[in-house]
């Protein structure tokens, strides 16, 4: 008995991971598209996560919110901060921080 509750936790341990990769994945192409579509340049070429949490989704199932933040430039010089949201596997947000104020896309 206790061997199946070892296997399953393995099992809900290596999905995780693996939803997780996916997730970081999914960032980095919505950041690298949000500084695409601005003209700006995604810098370090990658995204980290700042936050994780659960929410609850439109069909009231429980799933997590991820949330990654990233640097990118309009300049070359200053060094900006952006941020995207996925519930799920799915972009939900993309904030960027301007000088003028922040960008939602």
């Amino acid at each position: 008995m206790t061997s199946i509750f070892i296997l399953l936790f393995l099992a809900t341990l290596a999905w995780f991971w693996m939803n997780s990769i996916r997730a970081k994945e999914i960032a980095m192409q919505a950041s690298a598209a949000a500084c695409k579509e601005i003209q700006a340049q995604f810098l370090d070429q990658t995204a980290s996560l700042k936050k994780i949490r659960l929410i609850r989704n439109k069909n009231g199932r429980l799933g997590f919110q991820r949330t990654y933040g990233f640097d990118f430039s309009r300049d070359r010089e200053n060094r900006l901060k952006g941020l995207v949201m996925i519930n799920g596997l799915i972009v939900s947000q993309v904030l960027l921080d301007e000088d003028s104020g922040a960008t939602i896309l």
